[in-house]
């Protein structure tokens, strides 16, 4: 039997190169072993938390950045370490994710089955998920409202928007719908969104002063984007 502690464990994380299967598997180690429910804020990060507009292409933003700085991405894979760890229904966690959180809360009401999971149970999972991958550190994540697990200091929190027309372009380009289709679809996403953060932590997720950076897709390159935000790491010292 594994009988490494939560400490041993996060040392081995250190190697920002671990694949993704890697860092699931032991982080999934760690939750069922000592992880304190609360692991001090100086033991957090670096990390990069990216925020997005539904349509702005965050998640390919967040690879591109990661490549860059050589640090993995989490995205979906957050909610499947989720379900992994606490063997839980992963097509049930999806559903109760960040952008769909308020639509099963309209439509199942009370008749979501609270003995697999509810919603508040998916967030406590979700911080407590997220905090540990702070640990490890070195690492990019992708909405989730994670800079709001995450001490501020110890990571850069960046919001990356672009207008609405080229949102609607891209997401009719990415899902081969019309334009009509994609304004509705972008309009659901970022209000549940929007729910979620109001709901769970009592912020706008547009203020401002929520994020270190707020990018614009639509006037700036991507290479121009990502040179921002790995220059605002090096200047803290985050990519060494």
């Amino acid at each position: 039997m594994n009988t490494d502690t939560t400490s041993e464990i996060v040392e081995r994380l250190a190697d920002h190169r671990l694949d993704w299967d890697r860092i699931k598997r032991n982080i999934g180690a760690a939750l069922h072993h000592e992880m304190p429910d609360d692991p001090p804020n100086h033991h957090l990060g670096p990390y990069v938390a990216v925020s997005r507009l539904s349509g702005a292409g965050g998640g390919a933003f967040a690879r591109r950045l990661g490549e860059a700085l050589d640090w993995p991405v989490l995205d979906g894979e957050i909610v499947d370490l989720i379900a992994d760890t606490f063997e839980l229904d992963g097509a049930m966690l999806h559903l109760l994710d960040e952008a769909k959180a308020n639509w099963v809360r309209e439509v199942l009401g009370d008749l979501m089955p609270h003995q697999v999971i509810n919603l508040d149970t998916y967030v406590h999972h979700l911080g407590k998920v997220i905090r540990l991958v702070g640990l490890h550190g070195n690492v990019v994540l992708v909405g989730r409202a994670a800079h709001l697990f995450l001490p501020r200091d110890r990571g850069i929190a960046v919001r990356l928007v672009a207008t609405e027309e080229e949102r609607v372009r891209r997401v009719s380009n990415r899902d081969g719908v019309n334009a009509a289709d994609a304004q509705k679809h972008i309009d659901e996403v970022d209000h549940r969104r929007a729910h979620f953060m109001e709901h769970y932590f009592g912020h706008s997720v547009d203020d401002p002063m929520l994020y270190d950076l707020v990018l614009n897709r639509s006037t700036l390159s991507d290479d121009e984007l990502v040179d921002i935000v790995i220059s605002a790491c090096h200047r803290r010292g985050y990519d060494k």
